[in-house]
């Protein structure tokens, strides 16, 4: 089989070493994979041959659940005339964001905001600034009820309250595209369709199979009894992702770039296509991630979405890949730390 590894995307995030700094929770595997979502949901918006620094002109972003404001910045570096709103409800969020751009050299083009998603205010901040892209890499680990996790983790019962209620605000203020991350421990199929609904289609979709953590670990009994929910057990894709043996499950991140649906164009079939990828995966593993045509008879697969109905890419990050990609993060601050005086 061949396995691409999400590790081959890591040089997006090489402006953001030390001293860069990160907010109190941040998951470097789920933001690079936004990082890819919303740099195809750029492309939806300019002519991939020109760039707007020739045209004097920028794209209007707003990053909902900012966090370090990473995602975001990343844009910025892309579009030299784009400018960024970020919003997060953690307070010390924001002033992390403010002084990573201003250590980019960022802080003309981006601002940050302390709000609520479900408040009056960002509704109120999206509406003045009329964004054609909204980015949202929210929580997305389910709660069991009468549990409530940190605010950072934590996405309600069935792990989808942030990433709908984003939906929901890009119905309301319609940018032209969405970069959207989630997970298969969340209804996965579910959010694609609130997407259709609001009038949104599915373009590209970058799918990542990576083992449980801190949070989706504490979690795991829950998980079972959901029923949107897909996960994979088996010890053959356990013994790919977590060599070193300390998985208990593998899950599916997922990221895509959405843009707005052509008036009278009919929704497409993206969120059955995502639920098959999400089912092969639960059932069958690792074997359904394969890059490129596949080793066997595809038979043994018949429900792969060979013709889904937008671009796929699939890739791993196995334990030790995702403590490279850690390491490439805030290895350096640790060295630091750890030099002889």
């Amino acid at each position: 089989m061949s396995l691409l590894s999400l590790l081959d995307q890591a040089w997006r995030l090489q402006p953001f070493t030390p001293p860069f700094a990160f907010s109190a929770f941040f998951s470097p595997e789920d933001t690079l994979l936004c990082v890819c979502a919303a740099d195809a949901a750029r492309l939806l918006l300019t002519d991939s041959r020109t760039t707007r620094c020739e045209s004097g002109t920028g794209i209007r972003i707003v990053e909902l659940t900012s966090g370090s404001g990473l995602v975001g910045l990343y844009l910025l570096g892309r579009d030299c005339n784009a400018t960024l709103l970020g919003l997060d409800i953690d307070t010390e969020a924001k002033r992390v964001a403010e002084r990573n751009a201003l250590l980019l050299g960022l802080p003309d083009r981006a601002r940050f905001a302390q709000s609520d998603l479900w408040s009056r205010t960002t509704l109120r901040l999206l509406e003045v600034e009329k964004p054609q892209m909204i980015v949202c890499n929210p929580p997305y680990v389910p709660e069991p009820p009468g549990t409530k996790m940190q605010i950072e983790a934590g996405a309600g019962p069935n792990g989808t309250a942030h990433i709908l209620r984003a939906i929901e605000l890009a119905e309301l203020v319609q940018p032209d595209t969405l970069a959207l991350s989630w997970c298969s421990l969340s209804d996965p199929a579910g959010v694609v369709e609130a997407a259709e609904t609001s009038g949104y289609e599915l373009h590209t979709l970058f799918v990542t199979a990576i083992a449980d953590g801190e949070y989706s670990g504490s979690v795991h009994s829950y998980l079972r009894d959901l029923d949107h929910c897909y996960i994979n057990e088996q010890s053959e894709t356990l013994g790919l992702i977590a060599p070193d043996g300390s998985a208990r499950f593998a899950y599916l991140l997922l990221a895509g770039a959405f843009r707005r649906r052509v008036r009278g164009r009919q929704a497409s079939t993206a969120s059955t296509a995502v639920r098959t990828i999400c089912q092969d995966f639960s059932r069958s593993g690792a074997l359904t991630l394969v890059s490129g045509p596949l080793p066997v008879d595809r038979s043994a697969l018949p429900d792969c979405p060979a013709d889904a109905p937008f671009s796929l890419h699939y890739s791993v990050l196995s334990r030790w890949d995702e403590l490279r990609l850690r390491i490439m993060l805030h290895g350096e601050v640790a060295r630091r730390r750890t030099a002889p005086a």
